[in-house]
């Protein structure tokens, strides 16, 4: 046998090494590339999972928030099935509520996919004031077992688990308000009958929402009207959402400018769902006369003038002793008594007496003191004033008419007389100071058919050409029938007796909207500018809030009649639990009609020539209910 020479053996051994090397190395870049590859598909996988869990949580939070908000209505004009809603569950291939449905669709179909229904969540938001909500927050887990492929030359791992979990739930965000309608399921929650208007200027983009799943939530017949083509943040137009299917109004009845019609839409929900009502003033209201001029008083034959307080049992009829607890029904149905001056009595700040007899002018304590024990000689000029003992006394003229109010700053705590606007009666706002607010809340406490009731002529008094402030027991001019305009900037007018306003711009606020004159006739009224019922903006201005609010246990009637004119500045809240509220307007209540801020109530029916221009604020926000992703 040959022998190989050992230099050439040595060289075959070190190829066969050389190549076992190259082989072992070409195995081990293949296991790399493996091992990178599967890892990019399992990087791939983990995003698809989080996809579907996300897509799947925000499903389920949308049906959380249906089932709160409006589980009838949803199931019933949807077909909705929220029964799976609460308890924890993993998909099948027959599961079809919307969390397997939409993992399903992101690529995660079966028993990969698990639901629970967490009561708390770490770090989540706040729903104090929301009522309850059973099932606030939804968690879905995906879970997929990724198989390996090439780097297996690398270990025996068949697979690698991928694992994405989402949080969910109902959560506060903050929007602006526009007019919300908020039955969930009843028709014509929102009625337009005849030929009454609704004008919008300005506002969010969403300018109405009507919660009703009804198909007929939206009435508008007759030549009605609802004009947004100057609403939206951009005075272009805006949107009418209606969670019912319906379909969109002809263009007679709907002018949306670059708006829309949006249906099917979520249900907005309460806006002011979290604003406590207030408590019930430990102090009684009180009603006085007055005299033109005094504390703003419009009227040339004076004024009754009311003040912040409880008006649960007050008097409607009758004698009452000036500073009394008189209802708020305008004109007053009872009399208002006026005491006498006596030597050296104690008098309480406010008190009103009429030393000159049943004819004489009216002086009012303008602080609390004793009198002095000698008769003062009264003076008889408006506006004078003198001291008698440690009392100062103020001659604030004689006032007669039962027919004009006004309302010093605060809150009106309202009981089963409610507010009544009978017939020639007209109301403003008093330039006292109050509660230092600079507005007035009307809190409904009781409901009732009587809550507030504005009959047709209402504001309708003539406005006044001419007034003197005279030293005689009438002023001169046009004393009778007539109510001077309210001047919006609060200043006065030289042919009226420079009476002066309130003004409607809070100290604080905004500039008053340029579609508005400089003055206005009618009834005025105006929310309050500072306090826990004001408005809330982001911009930090001052903006008027709750102006009417109902007791949310009591079912309430609003109408507003037509034939006056009139303004209200704040929010017009009419909700109760049961969602049977309304607010009627009627007549020709929409001739020079203004409202400014916001209007919420769970029914609005407009007739006859009625109609509103409503000026809403897109600065002004507060929360509502949202499904959201949490984490």
């Amino acid at each position: 046998m040959k022998r190989i020479p050992t230099s050439r053996r040595r060289a075959s051994e070190s190829g066969q090494a050389a190549a076992v090397v190259l082989i072992v190395l070409a195995v081990f870049l293949l296991g790399v590339l493996g091992l990178v590859t599967d890892y990019a598909q399992i990087w791939a996988h983990r995003q698809m999972a989080q996809s579907a869990a996300d897509a799947a949580c925000q499903a389920g939070a949308g049906d959380l928030f249906l089932n709160y908000e409006n589980a009838s209505g949803a199931s019933g004009s949807y077909g909705l099935d929220f029964s799976w809603i609460g308890k924890a569950f993993t998909c099948s291939s027959s599961s079809g509520n919307s969390v397997c449905t939409y993992a399903s669709i992101n690529g995660n179909p079966g028993n990969s996919v698990s639901a629970t229904f967490p009561s708390s969540f770490a770090g989540g938001p706040p729903l104090t004031g929301f009522g309850v909500i059973a099932n606030p927050y939804i968690k879905v887990d995906v879970t997929e077992n990724v198989p390996f492929t090439f780097s297996r030359f690398l270990h025996s791992q068949a697979s690698f688990p991928v694992h994405a979990a989402a949080t969910c739930g109902i959560s506060p965000v903050t929007v602006p308000v526009p007019v919300v309608v908020l039955n969930k399921t009843a028709a014509q929650t929102l009625s337009l009958n005849g030929n009454p208007l609704i004008s919008i200027i300005g506002g969010p983009l969403r300018s109405i929402q009507i919660d009703s799943s009804n198909a007929g939530a939206f009435s508008g017949g007759g030549t009605s009207l609802v004009d947004l083509h100057l609403a939206g943040p951009m005075g272009t137009g805006g949107d009418i959402g209606v969670f019912g299917t319906e379909p969109q109004p002809s263009s007679k009845n709907f002018n949306p400018g670059t708006g829309k019609w949006v249906s099917p839409a979520f249900p907005y929900g309460d806006p002011w769902a979290s604003i406590a009502a207030p408590s019930a003033p430990a102090t009684t209201g009180s009603v006085t006369s007055v005299g033109y001029g005094e504390n703003g008083c419009p009227d040339p034959a004076g004024c009754v003038e009311f003040s912040p307080g409880n008006y649960v049992g007050c008097k409607s009829s009758g004698s009452l002793t000036s500073g009394g607890n008189g209802c708020l029904a305008i004109p007053i149905k009872y009399n208002i008594n006026f005491g006498v001056w006596t030597k050296n009595t104690t008098y309480t700040k406010g008190t009103a007496i009429r030393p000159g007899g049943s004819s004489g002018f009216v002086y009012v304590a303008t602080n609390s003191g004793t009198s002095g024990g000698t008769t003062p000689v009264w003076p008889q000029t408006r506006d004078l004033t003198l001291t008698d003992g440690t009392v100062i006394w103020k001659n604030v003229g004689n006032p007669t008419s039962t027919n004009t109010a006004i309302f010093d700053p605060g809150l009106y705590y309202v009981g089963s007389e409610g507010l009544q606007l009978n017939s020639n009666s007209t109301v403003r706002p008093s330039t006292a100071t109050g509660d230092g607010s600079y507005g007035t809340t009307f809190y409904f406490s009781t409901g009732g058919s009587t809550e507030l009731s504005v009959a047709s002529n209402s504001g309708s008094s003539s406005n006044c050409a001419s007034v003197t402030n005279s030293t005689g027991l009438n002023p001169t001019g046009s004393p009778s029938n007539c109510v001077i305009p309210y001047i919006l900037d609060g200043t006065g007018n030289a042919a009226t007796g420079s009476v002066l306003s309130q003004p409607l711009r809070c100290p604080k606020g905004a500039a008053n909207p340029a579609q508005l004159t400089s003055s206005v006739s009618g009834n005025i009224l105006m929310g309050p500018c500072t306090g826990t019922l004001a408005g809330v903006s982001t911009d930090g201005l001052q903006y008027r809030g709750f102006l009417f609010f109902q007791n949310r246990s009591s079912v309430g009637t609003a109408n507003w009649g037509g034939g006056g004119q009139f303004l209200l500045s704040g929010f017009l809240y009419f909700h109760d639990s049961t969602y049977s509220s309304v607010m009627t307007l009627s007549g020709n209540s929409g001739s020079g009609a203004y409202a400014l801020g916001s209007f919420v109530a769970d029914k609005v029916a407009l007739g006859g020539a009625s109609g509103m221009t409503m000026i809403l604020n897109p600065s002004t926000n507060y929360q509502i209910l949202r499904p959201t992703l949490l984490e």
